[in-house]
């Protein structure tokens, strides 16, 4: 029986708080009443639409789907209960006054914060994306929203995006809340937010509106036709939309800028619109703490020194530093934090000045070549000694924004290059992308947010398939001449035409499905036989135990013996395997085994007697048919039966038969004692494996790579096999948990490279953040 979790009320509104209006208390009736409706429509669909995703997914990803399908089914009710508690609880929640508000929650001293658990940061990350998307539009309904609210509460609130309780943020944060208490993993968690996303959120828009018209046909603010300017707000306070909404006039100019990068952001080669660069405007929001920049404005007060660090110049000018780059804050140049002094000589790097220069580190050949000098040298080195070759004496400012997409590719590739899923080889091939990629990324921010984006696309193929390349086939194998052609086309070729990633996706595309339909007609075969290996196991297990039990610590004649153990274990095991031992025919061949037994065993009661005479020709009629229908020898059959015949005629007469003692089958030996319970972690991963799952078996030149080809009876057996198709190893899940335990065994992650890398990038960010 699966565990059911109860789902309890979200809490709130422990602390003094005003009464709501009567007003306030129809939205909240309308607004939950009607998002419950959408999270009762998603919750009936989501059997199927889930089903449907799972089928585009990878068979490593399929079993997340339908984990996710079973606990909704399971936990519904609840689920629905708590997610209008929690709205409701929202509505109160806003009518708190600051200082109830600070009672209610306690103050938290910085010291006293521990870093975010990595789950609960991917589960921010996307409530924040989430949320980005679902304000996008509609930003001044939020704002009539909020004032209203404020003009219901005569001022003695102050609502913000945080206590607003139509926030899309807040919203999407009670359905998370909810699902947390469910027994789902970190992905499957975020496959039901997005199935949230799809069927509620889209309507967040929508209730807002709602809202508004209940509370304007109440006589709060009818005749409101544009929103006042809110009053400013401390820095940093702000729901997720609040760096990439714009919402209202006091909004940062840091904020305004990230929303739509920085003003010379698309001076580049390609310059994207500001709104399709709001992934983009989130991670520079993101990168705003580990800049170290000086105070917005930049540039020191009238007559002050300019500060002073690594390199940065003195009050007056001083010497140009030697080394490095500055950055381009608010119109003023930074260097390692430090505004310069207005008298420093600057010389701005503009995007399509920054895009040639990475066209000729692109083509020098220690940047192709990757040699041991060159791994430890960043981008950023490269950069600043080409442009101190050209002109020593001035500082190069590059802009904010092609500063922050040069350190997000770097932490992108620092992830790629340290993902175990790809061999050494293949990660020095990618590598070898980085510049080129951040071309793509400089001349178009959407590169961070479209999953589409032909780049990303290829990265993602060729990592794929550099996760199924084992070292152990060489460099000669097609595969990785693939890749590694692929790798040169674009170091060779790739300049500002970006139609050259859709060329060599598609024919890789062509390639690797054409490898991988071969491969999974070969894991097909190999499968079909490893499981009717199973098969036939388990059914000559199953007939053999069947037999043991009726024999097993009797006296019997020999012939009985030889009529089940010959022939008769051989009818029932075709049958086993024909119809299952659940067949009517099974049942009925398996009954002639007792009757069989109880007709040789000696009788002396006139019934029994009597009994085994009408039961002896049926018996052999019965052992007759079984016996032809498998074509077992006539002349075996004849000697068998006549033997058979002549021991009931002996017993109906009373006489002794001569009988043979049969031994108590063995037990099975126990299987070895695994160190891990079978709810360990590890060993339910295993039973859970689909096939399609690459694993790296071993560690360093004798590594060796292995699908899997078929999981028989969850776990019981798990049959790898190499990119050739040939059998290399067996596990049961018990071992291969065990393994992977131990580190003998490694699964391979061969999902989307780049977007994992994203995630992971993302997440570190707001690690460091919260430290």
């Amino acid at each position: 029986m699966s565990k059911v979790t109860r789902l309890k009320p979200l809490e709130g509104g422990k602390g003094r708080a005003l009464s709501l209006p009567r007003p306030l208390e129809r939205v909240r009736e309308r607004i939950t009443e009607r998002a419950g409706g959408l999270l009762a429509d998603m919750l009936d669909g989501a059997d199927d639409t889930l089903f449907d995703l799972a089928e585009k997914e990878t068979d490593s990803e399929r079993d997340r789907y339908f984990d996710a399908m079973r606990e909704l089914r399971l936990q519904r009710g609840a689920l629905e209960t708590g997610f209008r508690q929690a709205l409701g609880n929202l509505f109160q929640d806003s009518a708190r006054t600051p200082d109830d508000r600070e009672r209610a929650t306690g103050k938290v001293a910085v010291e006293d914060l521990a870093l975010v658990k990595h789950e609960e940061l991917e589960t921010t990350v996307a409530l924040d994306n989430l949320a980005r998307r679902a304000r996008k539009g509609h930003d001044e309904a939020l704002r009539a929203f909020q004032h209203r609210l404020e003009y219901l509460f005569e001022s003695k609130v102050d609502v913000t995006e945080r206590n607003n309780p139509l926030e899309p943020r807040n919203l999407a944060a009670c359905f998370s809340a909810c699902l947390e208490r469910l027994s789902l993993d970190i992905r499957a968690r975020l496959i039901v937010l997005k199935l949230f996303e799809r069927v509620v959120m889209d309507e967040a828009g929508a209730m807002v509106d709602e809202a508004n018209q209940v509370l304007a046909d109440a006589g709060v603010l009818p005749d409101m036709k544009t929103v006042p300017v809110p009053r400013g707000r401390p820095a940093g306070e702000g729901g997720a939309g609040a760096g990439t909404s714009g919402s209202g006039a006091s909004a940062a100019p840091e904020q305004s800028r990230a929303a739509g990068g920085s003003p010379s952001a698309g001076e580049g080669p390609a310059a994207a619109p500001a709104g399709d660069n709001a992934m983009f405007g989130l991670l520079q929001e993101l990168l705003t703490t580990l800049r170290g920049l000086g105070p917005a404005g930049g540039a020191p007060a009238s007559g002050a020194p300019a500060p002073t660090g690594a390199g940065a110049p003195v009050a007056g000018g001083g010497a140009a530093p030697t080394s490095g780059m500055a950055i381009m804050h608010n119109g003023v140049a930074h260097l390692n934090g430090a505004p310069l002094t207005a008298d420093a000589p600057v010389q701005a790097v503009s995007s399509q000045d920054l895009f040639g220069l990475l066209t000729r580190l692109q083509r020098l050949e220690h940047a192709l070549e990757g040699g041991a000098d060159a791994q430890d040298r960043s981008v950023k080195d490269e950069l600043s000694d080409l442009l101190e070759s050209e002109n020593s004496e001035a500082i190069h400012a590059l802009d904010q924004a092609d500063d922050d997409v040069i350190n997000l590719v770097a932490m992108l590739f620092d992830f790629i290059l340290d993902d175990e899923g790809l061999p050494s080889e293949i990660k020095a091939l990618i590598g070898r992308l980085q510049i080129p990629l951040l071309k793509v990324a400089i001349a178009d921010k959407t590169f961070f947010s479209n999953e589409e984006h032909d780049a990303r696309l290829l990265l993602n193929t060729l990592a794929r398939a550099g996760c199924q390349w084992d070292p152990q086939q060489g460099y000669d194998d097609e595969t990785y001449q693939r890749i590694d052609r692929a790798v040169h086309a674009i170091i060779d070729d790739y300049d500002e035409d970006a139609a050259l990633f859709s060329e060599l996706l598609a024919e890789f595309e062509s390639f690797f499905s054409d490898q991988r339909a071969r491969a999974e007609r070969v894991a097909e075969r190999v499968r079909e036989a490893e499981e009717g290996k199973a098969r036939a196991e388990q059914a000559a297990d199953a007939v053999r135990r069947y037999i043991d039990a009726r024999l097993a610590g009797r006296q019997v004649p020999d012939v009985a013996v030889r009529l089940l153990r010959q022939g008769w274990q051989q009818v029932l095991y075709l049958t086993w395997l024909r119809q299952g031992e659940d067949s009517d025919t099974w049942r009925r061949y398996a009954k002639v085994v007792d009757a069989l037994v109880w007709s040789v065993m000696p009788h002396r009661a006139p019934a029994d007697l009597e009994k085994l005479r009408d039961l002896s020709p049926k018996v052999v009629r019965a052992l007759e048919h079984g016996l032809e229908s498998i074509q077992y020898d006539a002349g075996e059959t004849r000697a068998l039966l006549d033997d058979l015949l002549a021991v009931h005629d002996s017993l109906i007469k009373g006489l002794e038969t001569e009988r043979v003692a049969v031994p108590k089958a063995p037990e099975p030996e126990p299987p070895a004692p695994s160190a891990l319970p079978d709810d360990h972690e590890l060993v339910v991963r295993a039973r859970r494996l689909r096939a399609g799952q690459w694993l790296e078996i071993g560690d360093g030149e004798d590594a060796q790579r292995a699908k899997l080809a078929a999981n028989i009876r969850d776990g019981a057996k798990l049959v790898f096999i190499n990119r050739r198709g040939i059998k290399v190893r067996e596990y049961d899940a018990a071992g291969l948990a065990q393994a992977l335990h131990d580190g003998e065994v490694k699964l391979i992650e061969d999902g989307a490279l780049f977007d994992r890398a994203l995630e992971a990038v993302i997440s570190d960010l707001r690690r460091m953040q919260s430290a």
